[in-house]
């Protein structure tokens, strides 16, 4: 039981209970890459954030899901109307001998 403890000790990681989440090297070296961009072209950064901000504004997330929602289910009708007639064709070649 002592080993237990000991290997729980030895290791750098926090649990999730804690709040603090041990990141991979690659993830660190990536972050620190974005930050030195970002430090490097902040105008270019503040550029991309406004322009995300604008769309989000103009283009509500629910209404570009409403819109593709009804899409789908617009075409999932004929979907499965073809789908169902390529089945039965298949069936009758099948049938056939084709």
């Amino acid at each position: 039981m002592n080993e237990l403890q000991t290997d729980t000790l030895i290791r750098p990681e926090k649990s999730a209970a804690s709040g603090h989440l041990q990141l991979p090297e690659e993830w660190k070296e990536e972050f620190l890459k974005f930050q030195a961009n970002v430090t490097a072209r902040p105008f270019l950064y503040l550029a991309i954030a406004f322009f995300a901000g604008f769309v989000s504004q103009t283009f509500p997330v629910r209404l570009i899901f409403a819109v593709l929602m009804r899409v789908v289910s617009w075409l999932s009708g004929p979907a499965i109307l073809v789908l169902g007639a390529v089945k039965i064709s298949e069936l009758f070649r099948k049938s056939q001998g084709f």
